[in-house]
């Protein structure tokens, strides 16, 4: 977990994706337990059921916030131990675009079992 997400979007290895929704796999210790987030705009709610997650506000497990991070109008993702489901709309830092098919990627970068890091382009601001 890095920065209180549940989440290290960087090391998901991409299995399907269209656009900006993508399923992917989470390696490692982190995969135990399931966590999920979802937002509008700038209001988010999270759910978080994993050993060492941090406390969130105002319940323990379950979260409410207001953030803006300037790109999603809509986004979610949900985690359960091995799977990791991630949209946005528009695409953002934690869901970038791409295609891929049984864990071939196409675009934006052709390979197989990649890591969402290396799909990554800096975002213009």
């Amino acid at each position: 977990m890095r920065n209180g997400d549940a989440i290290a979007e960087d090391d998901l290895i991409l299995c399907c994706a269209l656009c900006c929704a993508n399923l992917s796999i989470l390696s490692g210790c982190e995969c135990l337990g399931c966590s999920g987030k979802a937002g509008i705009c700038c209001f988010n709610l999270e759910c978080c059921f994993k050993p060492g997650a941090p406390c969130l506000t105002p319940l323990c497990c379950l979260g409410i916030k207001c953030e803006n991070d300037g790109h999603s109008l809509l986004n979610a993702q949900c985690h359960a131990l091995m799977l990791v489901f991630s949209c946005a709309v528009p695409c953002n830092e934690e869901v970038p675009v791409a295609v891929s098919i049984a864990g071939l990627t196409l675009y934006p970068k052709c390979g197989f079992c990649i890591k969402q890091r290396a799909l990554k382009t800096p975002m213009v601001r």
